[in-house]
């Protein structure tokens, strides 16, 4: 299993098996914190040999430094097996959410995990801004 693609994002979704991805992003500012993000999703999209077609555990989660999670979910997705004619299987993934806190500055991760293995590990850094009387 290989992954092509593992961003963070204002917007993703998936048709007819095709990942769009609208503004890619691994930074973000505030003055304040805890910091609240409204919208953000993850873009996921693997490559799959025959042999690993199936029923799989995917996890996402959000940690900050320190290894804590601030965010986790699990899914059991199913990858078709290709056409007969292809080597491979692709599968594109998408999730959406909203309301993300980042207690304060510092560097966090998106960590996708299948089937107990880490795939990808996806760096977000929030960072202090400097308020209008500190410029």
């Amino acid at each position: 299993m290989k992954v092509l693609i593992a961003c963070v994002c204002d917007h993703a979704w998936v048709e007819n098996g095709c990942l769009s991805i609208a503004r890619v992003f691994d930074e973000v500012n505030s003055q304040k914190y805890p910091y609240l993000l409204h919208r953000m999703s993850i873009g996921l999209r693997l490559l799959v040999g025959k042999s690993e077609t199936g029923e799989h555990k995917l996890n996402i989660s959000l940690i900050d430094i320190d290894g804590k999670k601030l965010m986790n979910t699990d899914f059991n997705i199913n990858i078709l097996p290709p056409q007969e004619s292809v080597p491979e299987a692709s599968f594109s993934f998408a999730l959406n959410g909203q309301n993300f806190t980042f207690p304060k500055p510092g560097d966090y991760a998106i960590n996708i995990i299948i089937d107990g293995q880490i795939q990808a590990s996806i760096p977000i850094y929030a960072r202090q801004q400097p308020t209008n009387s500190e410029k």
